[in-house]
């Protein structure tokens, strides 16, 4: 498989299947970048989260709206994307909504070919990032009480079996609704909502990582470290630094990009 290192114009035939899907998906942010990093769609849902117009995006970079470590993150992704061919696919984002609430989404990404008659060409990397709050406000009772039980006592060391007691279901039974409902296990739930917590002590305290990793329930500060920066690619260290930055718009634009 070739990769295109210089950026030629996207075919209208390639693009345009992607653009006319999600166009007006309410709940759903979409983009679609070249090879170079530089935005060629951008749809309603990406432009309400980043506050800007399409006009304002495309043609322009990630690193021109987000602080230095987190574009970095984001364009790596993309980076692999194109150079693999593969897609990144279920990749958990936490953001930081407008109102200051606190939200995943999950994120895949997949690259965009050229025409047959051009070879097996990758000339861009299309991005799709879907809100997972509808279906937590729509989940199971069982579900919905397992999440308020975790965050009300998130420094528990949880197990799948105490979960599913909770739900009222067996372990198995909560295996699948949560596969179901919000395409992750059990124990990726216990994790995102650990996380969750992270982000809130992280920005909003004075607290040490080390305490944090203690509050949040990690094993300890190391385990806190790694799965923090595999689930929303900067370490929490970095990720303070980036919150109290300015100009760094985390507050609003922490999005799969």
């Amino acid at each position: 498989m070739a990769v295109e290192l210089v950026q030629k114009r996207i075919p209208d035939q390639v693009l345009r299947p992607f653009t006319e899907l999600v166009a007006g998906i309410p709940q759903v942010m979409a983009s679609a970048k070249g090879v170079d990093g530089r935005y060629v769609f951008v749809n309603a849902g990406f432009c309400d989260r980043m506050g800007l117009t399409a006009d304002r995006i495309v043609g322009h970079r990630v690193h021109e709206f987000f602080p230095e470590e987190m574009a970095d993150s984001y364009a790596a992704q993309d980076a692999e994307v194109i150079k693999s061919g593969q897609p990144l696919r279920g990749h958990l984002e936490l953001i930081v909504r407008a109102d200051g609430s606190m939200g995943w989404y999950v994120t895949n990404k997949s690259a965009l070919r050229g025409l047959p008659g051009d070879g097996d060409v990758v000339v861009g990397v299309a991005v799709l990032s879907i809100d997972l709050q509808s279906q937590v406000n729509s989940a199971h009772a069982g579900l919905a009480s397992v999440i308020a039980a975790v965050r009300h006592d998130i420094h528990h060391g949880w197990r799948v079996a105490e979960m599913a007691l909770v739900a009222g279901l067996s372990s198995t039974q909560l295996e699948r609704l949560c596969r179901r409902t919000l395409g992750i296990p059990p124990q990726k739930l216990l994790q995102r909502l650990r996380l969750e917590h992270a982000v809130h002590l992280i920005t909003t305290t004075q607290l040490s990582m080390g305490d944090i990793s203690a509050e949040c329930g990690f094993y300890d500060q190391a385990s806190f470290t790694r799965q923090f920066r595999s689930t929303l690619g900067l370490t929490p260290g970095a990720y303070r630094r980036t919150a109290r930055s300015p100009a760094s718009g985390v507050d609003s634009r922490h999005v799969g990009v």
